[in-house]
């Protein structure tokens, strides 16, 4: 094992201790893989939402580790083409950095994982100030090639008997309804979902479940809509594990609201910051 290996692998496992005593903790992928694929399609599923198919011989025998699954898009430079990192590295993000024309990394859900087809669909959420790796899944066309690193997942709700909740805004959309979608779901306790969005726009032409409850939020800052209609009501009560992603005020404020007013462990609750305000997304 080099020298990189074992500090990236000390590293990874440093963060992961230090992540059990603050949060749920997430499924665990024993291993990591890495290749190139092909995008394959292109689809604008509403203003704000683009889904891109990507295809390669192997995702035949990709293993999911959790139904809101995410890997690493490594895209290109702007202008150069596609360097593959180090795929033995455990830390991604420093085997990039050691390169001297590094590709961009950004993470993504898995929508929708077709074995047979040999395929994925990644949806993304669009907006009018993209960083470079929006930028590229904007300018992305049929034939162009991308990297693949599998990440792992964040809900593990079907173990927990009890009821629970997914609270998420625009960004969460392809993974709250990846999970919904999911065999995970089928045997989880009783189940509530909150969505936050901006308007309704952004979930024009995608199929939202009955169960799901939509708060708008207009011009307001993200969370504004979910802390407000959350803060007193029943569907927090008695929970057994909660899952709340989005932007970063929004799931932090909201783990605050669940830990402190609610009474859950922190154990109970996994949260995560998908993208900051003010800072580009993608």
């Amino acid at each position: 094992m080099s020298q990189d290996t074992l500090r990236d692998h000390l590293s990874r496992r440093l963060a992961r201790t230090y992540a059990r005593t603050q949060m749920a903790a997430p499924p665990e992928r024993s291993a990591h893989s890495q290749f190139e694929m092909t995008v394959s399609g292109v689809t604008d599923l509403n203003a704000h939402l683009r889904r891109l198919t990507f295809s390669a011989a192997e995702f035949a025998d990709l293993s999911l580790v959790s139904s809101d699954e995410y890997f690493g898009l490594i895209m290109p430079p702007a202008r150069g083409p596609l360097v593959m990192p180090d795929g033995d590295r455990t830390n991604i993000r420093a085997a990039i950095a050691d390169l001297a024309d590094p590709p961009t990394l950004r993470w993504y859900t898995i929508r929708a994982h077709r074995p047979v087809e040999q395929q994925i669909d990644v949806d993304v959420v669009t907006h009018a100030h993209p960083g470079p790796g929006l930028a590229w899944v904007m300018r992305a066309k049929v034939g162009d090639r991308a990297g693949f690193r599998t990440g792992g997942g964040l809900y593990r709700g079907g173990s927990v008997g009890q009821p629970q909740v997914l609270i998420g805004d625009e960004t969460a959309v392809p993974a709250i309804l990846a999970i919904l979608d999911g065999p995970e779901v089928r045997s989880a306790g009783p189940l509530r979902v909150h969505l936050e969005v901006p308007d309704v726009t952004y979930l024009d032409g995608v199929e939202i479940p009955a169960e799901v409850t939509i708060h708008l939020r207009g011009d307001e800052l993200p969370g504004t809509a979910l802390l407000d209609a959350l803060a007193t009501s029943a569907d927090l009560d008695d929970l057994g594990y909660a899952w709340v992603c989005g932007e970063s005020s929004l799931a932090t404020g909201l783990r605050r609201h669940l830990v402190r007013e609610r009474g859950l462990d922190k154990r109970q609750v996994l949260f995560s910051g998908y993208w900051k305000l003010g800072q580009a997304r993608g």
